[in-house]
Parts: C-alpha cells; sequence; structure tokens
C-alpha cells in the first residue's frame, strides 16, 4: 500500500510525540514526574512497534518504509533510549537542579532516529536526521548548566552543521544524477551511470563526509573535544547509542538502495576510511588518562569496525551491521554507565583513581569489565560475535586485507583495555571509598546492559535470526 491512509504505521511515533507533549506540560505543573511519564511514552511506543512485525508497509507514498529491518533498528533505538533515561538521574551533580524538560528532547531526538531509520527518500532521510540532530543540540545545552557545557554545545552546533550541508550537497548530486528522490529508483539509474565521472565520485564523497561528521570519525572528533567533557554524560550515552544506531541505520539503506547494484566503487573507500578510523580511534583511547575520553575515542574504532560491514552488503554485510550495532549499544550503555556511577562516587574519571574499584564496588567493577571486554572483541561477550562477522564481511567481500588490520586492532584493544581492568581488580586502593551507593534507576540500566552483553554471547542464534530478518527485508 502506497497511500496516506498507512499514517497509522507511526503509531510508535506518535506515542513518543505525544509523551513529549505531555513531559512539556508536567514540566511546568509536576517536574519530579516527567522522566516516568517519558518512560511510559518508550513502553508504549515498543507495545505499537511489536504490531508491526512480520510486515512490509509503505508510508507517505514511499517516503518511509517500514521493514523488518527499521522494525530491527527500531527495537534497539528504543531499548537504547530506555536505558538512557533510566540512568539519567544518576548523571545529576549535586546541588544542581536540572531542566524538568530534558526527556522530553530524549523523546524528540529518539523520534528522529526511528523516523531516520524507516525513511526510504532523499528528503524524508534528510528532514529525519535533521530532526535527531537538532534535539541532541538542544540537549547538549539544556541538560547541564554552565559555560562549558554551552561552549561544547555550540562546538557540537557547528559541526552538525558541517555534517548537514555535505550531506545535503551529497544527496543533491545523487538527485542530479538519477532525477529520483526515492533511494531504490535512485540506485537503479544510477547503474547506468558511468562510474568514474567526478559528480559520481564527488557525491560519494560528500556523503561519506556527512555520515563521518554524524558518526564522530577521524578528523572531526578533534574539532569537537569539549563535546565529551562539556556535555552531561547522559546526552554522551544517548549520542554514543541510538543517535551512532540510527546514522549507521540510514547509510546501511542508503548504500543497499542506492549504491549496491551500481559498479560505483564504494566498498573501497570505505575500507579505507575503516582501516585509518579503527586504528586511529585505538591509538588515541591507549594515550587517555581519563575514562571518559578513553570511551570517547574508542567510539571511533567502533565505527570503523562498523564500516566493515559496508565492504559486502549484498551477501552478510547487513546482518553483521545489526548484530553489531546491537553489542555496540549494550556495550556503550554499560561502560558509560558505569563511569557516571562510579565516577559521581569518587568525583573523579580517572583510570589510576580506578585502583580499588572491586573492593569498594564489586557489581559496578564487574559490569566494567564486562563492557571493556565486549570493546575489545574478546569471547565469549556480545563485541566478540559483533566483530567476527564484521570480520567475516569483510573477508566475503574481498578485503582480507582488512580482515587483517582488524584482528591486530583487536590486539591493540584488548592490550588497553585489560590495562583498565587490572587496575581495577588488581591495583591497590588511592584512597579509601565509601559504599557506592546506586540510583534504582542506574543500577538497572546497568544491570540490564551487562545481562545482554553476557546473554548475547551465550544466546547468539535469536539475534543472529533477526538481523538476517532485516537483511532479507532490506535486500527484498
Amino acid at each position: 500500500m502506497r497511500t496516506f491512509g498507512n499514517l497509522l504505521a507511526f503509531s510508535p511515533e506518535l506515542w513518543l510525540l505525544a509523551g513529549a507533549m505531555v513531559v512539556f506540560l508536567l514540566a511546568r505543573f509536576a517536574p519530579g514526574t516527567t522522566t516516568t511519564a517519558a518512560l511510559v511514552a518508550l513502553v508504549g511506543a515498543f507495545l505499537a512497534l511489536a504490531t508491526q512485525f512480520k510486515q512490509t508497509i509503505t508510508i507517505l507514498d514511499g517516503a518511509f518504509t517500514l521493514d523488518g529491518f527499521a522494525v530491527v533498528v527500531d527495537v534497539v533505538i528504543l531499548a537504547a533510549a530506555a536505558l538512557t533515561l533510566l540512568a539519567s538521574r544518576a548523571d545529576v551533580l549535586p546541588g544542581e537542579s536540572p531542566a524538568p524538560a530534558v526527556p522530553g528532547f530524549f523523546l524528540l531526538a529518539t523520534l528522529g532516529a526511528l523516523l531516520a531509520a524507516s525513511a526510504a527518500e532523499i528528503v524524508s532521510v534528510f528532514l529525519s536526521l535533521e530532526l535527531l540532530a537538532v534535539n541532541i543540540y538542544i540537549l547538549s545545552a539544556l541538560a547541564r548548566r554552565g559555560s562549558g557545557a554551552i561552549s561544547a554545545s555550540l562546538g557540537y552546533l557547528a559541526l552538525g552543521i558541517a555534517s548537514s550541508g555535505l550531506l545535503l550537497y551529497g544527496m543533491a548530486l545523487v538527485f542530479g544524477l538519477s532525477g529520483q528522490t526515492n533511494l531504490t529508483a535512485a540506485g537503479r539509474a544510477l547503474a547506468s551511470v558511468n562510474p568514474n565521472q567526478a559528480a559520481v565520485l564527488l557525491a560519494l564523497s560528500l556523503l561519506l563526509g556527512g555520515f563521518a561528521f554524524r558518526l564522530g570519525l577521524l578528523p572531526v572528533r578533534w574539532w569537537t573535544r569539549g563535546f565529551e567533557v562539556g556535555i552531561p554524560l547522559r546526552v554522551v550515552v544517548f549520542v554514543e547509542t541510538a543517535g551512532v544506531v540510527a546514522a549507521f541505520a540510514v547509510f546501511g539503506r542508503l548504500a543497499v538502495a542506492t549504491f549496491s547494484g551500481t559498479r560505483i566503487a564504494y566498498p573501497a573507500v570505505i575500507a579505507v576510511v575503516a582501516a585509518v578510523a579503527m586504528t586511529a580511534g585505538n591509538l588515541l583511547a591507549l594515550t587517555q588518562t581519563s575514562v571518559r575520553r578513553m570511551l570517547a575515542y574508542s567510539g571511533i574504532a567502533q565505527a570503523g569496525f562498523a564500516l566493515m560491514a559496508f565492504t559486502d552488503l549484498r551477501r552478510v554485510g547487513i546482518s553483521a551491521l545489526l548484530v553489531f550495532l546491537v553489542a555496540l549499544s549494550l556495550t556503550g550503555l554499560g561502560a558509560f554507565g558505569t563511569v557516571v556511577a562510579y565516577a559521581r562516587s569518587v568525583h573523579s574519571d580517572a583510570i589510576r583513581d580506578l585502583a580499588g574499584m572491586a573492593r569498594w564496588s564489586p557489581g559496578l567493577a564487574l559490569a566494567l569489565a564486562l563492557a571493556l571486554l565486549s570493546l575489545a572483541g574478546l569471547p565469549p561477550v556480545a563485541g566478540f560475535f559483533g566483530k567476527l562477522l564484521v570480520l567475516q564481511a569483510a573477508v566475503d567481500g574481498g578485503y582480507v586485507w582488512l580482515a587483517v588490520i582488524g584482528v591486530a586492532n583487536i590486539a591493540l584493544a584488548a592490550f588497553g583495555y585489560l590495562r583498565v581492568i587490572r587496575t581495577a581488580f588488581l591495583d591497590s586502593p588511592v584512597f579509601e571509598v565509601a559504599p557506592v551507593r546506586l540510583d534504582g534507576g542506574i543500577r538497572a540500566a546497568v544491570s540490564l546492559a551487562s545481562a545482554g552483553i553476557v546473554f548475547m554471547g551465550l544466546l547468539m542464534g535469536p539475534l543472529y535470526a533477526a538481523a538476517s530478518y532485516g537483511r532479507a527485508a532490506l535486500l527484498h
């Protein structure tokens, strides 16, 4: 069906929109209930999404496609947003009075992420990504007062404007070359275009550059150093989980629909970007003395690993990408959630101050160890299987050299993360720490993320079946 009557398929998004409106009203009359209201809206959106499994719905005459790929991505985004909100109360500094409207902007950002996962047309892709980005800009400035947050949010805004400009020009070139705004129709038109002409290469470069800004790849991460230290961790967690998943989902749909059926040499370009990103990200992470900054630079390396899946989109690539994104979301939530909880207790996020963590807070130390093992890609946790699949995608795509670099980076990352785990479990305490009293929300968020990291490794079959379902829907 390709009619406006399918607007009811937007029921998860409508739940989020209605929830945001309720949150903004409660922020004026009952400010202490806004987080709970936002969580209720997320649960409602998930239940609405559960009614749309195993069917493909075309909405607004092809502007959006709710297929198996979008459904799998939407589940990850909603779960990441819910766990971020659960942990958000613990990220409030002593004496700070957080803006009660913040959960409403989290819902609107999640709404943009869900729309982006389903967007199947150039205009809807751009508008959905902008809805996501604008609300993140607002969260960056609103979630915490102070000049540091304002400065960091302005830098992030400048980065976002650059990203939007590159994406817009790249999409405009795709439209100019194909005469189509629908991604699939544009791909069919580009199949007959000379892949070596300058306009095609420029369009590919602009689109890659725009998504590189969205994903914080090198060298653009250097332009936003203040983001990791000036923005509240709950916003960073949302960006590194739901935001990154949405960006990769859009890039995956765009690559499959528009470029995979052409002779354009996009896999070779992406392979080079992936190799540089994962290597530089891991090297930079190794040099950090702050856990927070180490995790931020590690995000570059993880994005590089995810890009490896794009070298083989027609076979295992999309399945590998979806599995990897699930692992990345769980790992990011577990790692950043642990940092939020423990750093608030010791008033420091320095790696050396993790000494004695296993004594003062064994549960948090175990959660951090699981997250770091998953980031490194060591068995038998979630990150191992995610990286194993993207390595297989690189080999199947004919990029064995990229897989070799990937294995080398797993060893490099393991060296750095095992150093942190040793500090937390074996090093003598630098100072005495009172027993950590965790907020119930962040305890639940970290526990669920840690359980997901473990059980995803033990029960890989159902997740891979879901990823294969999403792949089949996207390639149909």
